[in-house]
């Protein structure tokens, strides 16, 4: 199959294609490379200079100058639905084309849009309200706030994802919102490029336990991990260590989780993803989302990841349950590490969402 991938986010179209190439299939990758986390890409719409306010408007031209290119692939992918934000009518433009010249279309669920934003925004008693609710608060301005709760977005959502052959999501979070829709398909865990993960055991550096926070999006739950940590780096500063940072390229953020044991992904999430797999496949211990709802919808049977929640009593309580059981590094990590080859290998991945798309490309071909 010939096989086009729009967008990026966190990794998931790279690891995506790698399965789709050894599985034999043809992939193209157009993306911006997620920002400064710089992911490869076969091109690049945006431009590595720096041009201010025109920046959106030649990102804009150079994707429309490439469109052609972009056509008569069996299928297509994007990793959002609206890859230029919030303007409306250039996202019509370029969706409607490229729906309009490649047969089959499917939204690849691993953000939150504005209707599912709103689903879980209208549920304050779900633990996903607090990812919605940091958004807003850590909006700068009304502008910010409209990105993700305004009615224009919705009524675009409502247009472009019935147009889609399906959507195809990558978690719980992100199936729930779209029951009703029929052309929602059946939940695809996210595939990993094992190949590119080396495992070491998970030992002790100076006899401390080493515990990493990457600052990213505030939907995370950071204040609550942060303050988790300023809570415990006195009390067991002979026996652990404490570290957060944020705003750092791929690489860099490597090299970080290589020196570390423990990974303090996500306090507000039923799931857990891109940045805990590539941890767990190094061999490290992840606290993050592990909600019964979100292993269910996976599939998952025994999960070595340590659920965590938007509180920081909860949070210490499980810090310090780790530090206790120090000495299990080396097993657990280990643990870590098959989970993610069992359950995510790309190429057993790609093979789950090539089976969907021949079952459907039947359906387009009648």
């Amino acid at each position: 199959m010939k096989i086009l991938l729009i967008g990026e986010f966190s990794g998931y179209f790279n690891c995506l294609k790698a399965g789709f190439e050894k599985l034999g299939h043809t992939v193209y990758l157009a993306s911006t490379g997620d920002g400064t986390k710089n992911y490869p890409s076969d091109f690049r719409w945006d431009s590595h200079l720096h041009l201010g306010r025109l920046q959106p408007f030649y990102n804009y031209l150079n994707f429309l100058f490439h469109m052609p290119k972009l056509t008569g692939y069996d299928v297509v992918l994007f990793i959002s639905p609206r890859i230029f934000g919030n303007k409306i009518k250039t996202n019509k433009i370029v969706y409607d084309y490229l729906l309009k010249h490649n047969k089959l279309s499917y939204l690849v669920g691993t953000g939150l849009y504005n209707y599912s934003f709103k689903f879980w925004h209208d549920k304050p008693d779900s633990k996903y309200y607090n990812y919605t609710s940091a958004y807003l608060k850590a909006a700068k301005s009304q502008k910010e706030k409209m990105r993700f709760s305004c009615l224009e977005g919705l009524e675009w959502e409502n247009y472009i994802v019935p147009k889609f052959t399906g959507i195809i999501p990558i978690w719980y979070e992100y199936a729930e919102p779209y029951r009703y829709f029929p052309n929602l398909k059946k939940t695809i865990r996210t595939p990993v490029d094992i190949s590119k993960f080396e495992y070491k055991p998970n030992t002790l550096k100076n006899g401390k336990v080493v515990f990493f926070h990457g600052l990213s999006r505030p939907c995370k739950g950071g204040e609550f991990i942060l303050a988790a940590f300023d809570k415990l780096r006195d009390k067991h500063k002979d026996d652990a260590e404490f570290i957060a940072a944020g705003g750092l390229p791929f690489n860099e953020y490597m090299k970080i989780i290589d020196r570390t044991n423990v990974i303090v992904d996500d306090a507000n999430s039923y799931s857990f993803c891109m940045n805990a797999f590539f941890s767990m496949l190094k061999g490290k211990i992840v606290m993050g989302g592990a909600e019964p709802e979100g292993n269910k919808e996976l599939e998952y049977e025994k999960v070595p990841v340590i659920n965590i929640k938007p509180d920081v009593d909860q949070i210490c309580a499980e810090i310090e349950k780790i530090i206790e059981r120090k000495e299990e590094l080396e097993k657990w990590g280990l643990e870590s590490r098959n989970f993610v080859e069992k359950y995510h290998n790309s190429i057993d991945i790609a093979k789950l969402f090539i089976e969907q798309f021949e079952s459907d490309l039947k359906q387009f071909e009648k």
